[in-house]
């Protein structure tokens, strides 16, 4: 049967697996945000663009040549935008992968953690065991080696 080190040892082993697979997850995270961010940016820009456009168009009489411009601004803006919404769901997909994996490494590490408790609650129930039969033993000596006097 093994022992309680060797189950330390492979919980530290997991353990060590464990944060480097966080680190992985990590890196995932800050990948998705950053791409979700330039992505929340364009969509900003494009609603601010839009909104100060139909203002202008409210208030002042606009040239053919600032809406032609315009509709350029909007329509490169919104190809960065559909370009930026696969890379999103790319990154957000590949986060969520490495989420299940990072929960997987973390309940093997908490089974490694039980098992090594256990060990440990096992070795300190015989050691206990053994000292009590001793004791047991060493108190019947001392009872009949007084009687035999």
């Amino acid at each position: 049967m093994a022992d309680v080190q060797t189950f330390q040892r492979i919980r530290d082993l997991r353990d060590r697996e464990k944060q480097k697979t966080q680190i992985i997850y990590q890196d995932a995270v800050d990948n998705f945000e950053k791409i979700a961010e330039k992505l929340y940016e364009c969509l900003k820009k494009k609603e601010i663009a839009e909104k100060s456009f139909e203002e202008e168009l409210k208030n002042y009489t606009v040239r053919a040549e600032a809406i032609v411009r315009h509709q350029r601004y909007i329509q490169g803006l919104q190809q960065t935008i559909d370009q930026l919404q696969p890379a999103v769901q790319k990154a957000r997909k590949n986060m969520q992968q490495k989420q299940v994996k990072l929960s997987a490494a973390h309940i093997e590490v908490k089974k490694f953690e039980k098992i090594v408790e256990h060990k440990r609650n096992e070795q300190w129930d015989l050691m206990k065991s053994e000292e009590n039969k001793q004791m047991d033993e060493l108190s019947m000596q001392q009872y009949l080696n007084f009687h035999n006097r």
